[in-house]
């Protein structure tokens, strides 16, 4: 061991300017290793901060539709019907409020409601496209970080004022729109509603700004 450990010192004393390269060639391959561990690492939070853990983990909604079982089906199980059509119905989960409490008592969670529709937003005499997307605002901090995310304003003004909203940073300055002022909100079926625009957000992803 000690003949080893002499020829090593004797190496790395005569051939100093060898020794110099290989030991810097290791630094910088140990730097480069650790600068992409970092840099995946960074990239991985960085990632599950602004998708994974900017919406909720899990979703329940009414979205299926199926026609509803005609009475000839029960009686025979021969009968088979096509052409049926689903009957219109009011979209949304029927007793929300007791399927929230229901969740509330065995879920290791939040749960916090929505509602979505797409609307028609009308300002300065200029209409634009838009998904509207009703909330609680108590609950919807702790599912979304919608209240972090608000740059002017603040989530609680939603309480402030009758028919409040908050718009995307981006959609405000398209039509050219600021807090306090007064937007009209058209649906589907052509009814208005005057709402007050109490807040604006920045979730930096373009769609839903």
């Amino acid at each position: 061991m000690r003949l080893i450990l002499d020829i090593a010192l004797t190496h790395v004393t005569t051939r100093i300017r060898q020794s110099i390269v290989g030991i810097l060639g290791v630094a910088m391959g140990v730097g480069f290793s650790v600068m992409m561990a970092g840099l995946m690492e960074g990239s991985q939070r960085d990632f599950v901060n602004q998708l994974v853990d900017a919406m909720p983990h899990i979703t329940v909604s009414d979205e299926r539709r199926r026609p509803p079982i005609q009475p000839a089906e029960l009686a025979y199980s021969a009968v088979e019907i096509s052409g049926l059509t689903t009957a219109a119905i009011r979209p949304g989960i029927k007793n929300p409020y007791a399927i929230l409490a229901t969740l509330d008592s065995w879920l290791p969670g939040t749960v916090a409601p929505s509602v979505q529709s797409k609307a028609v937003i009308r300002y300065a005499s200029r209409d634009t496209a838009a998904s509207v997307t009703g909330i609680d605002p108590r609950r919807e901090r702790h599912v979304s970080k919608l209240a972090s995310q608000i740059r002017q304003g603040s989530l609680d003004s939603l309480f402030k004022s009758s028919n409040a909203i908050i718009l995307g940073d981006k959609l405000a300055a398209k039509i050219g729109d600021r807090i306090g002022n007064k937007v009209t909100l058209v649906s589907a079926s052509g009814q208005p509603l005057s709402c007050v625009v109490v807040a604006l957000f920045h979730s930096g992803v373009s769609q839903q700004d």
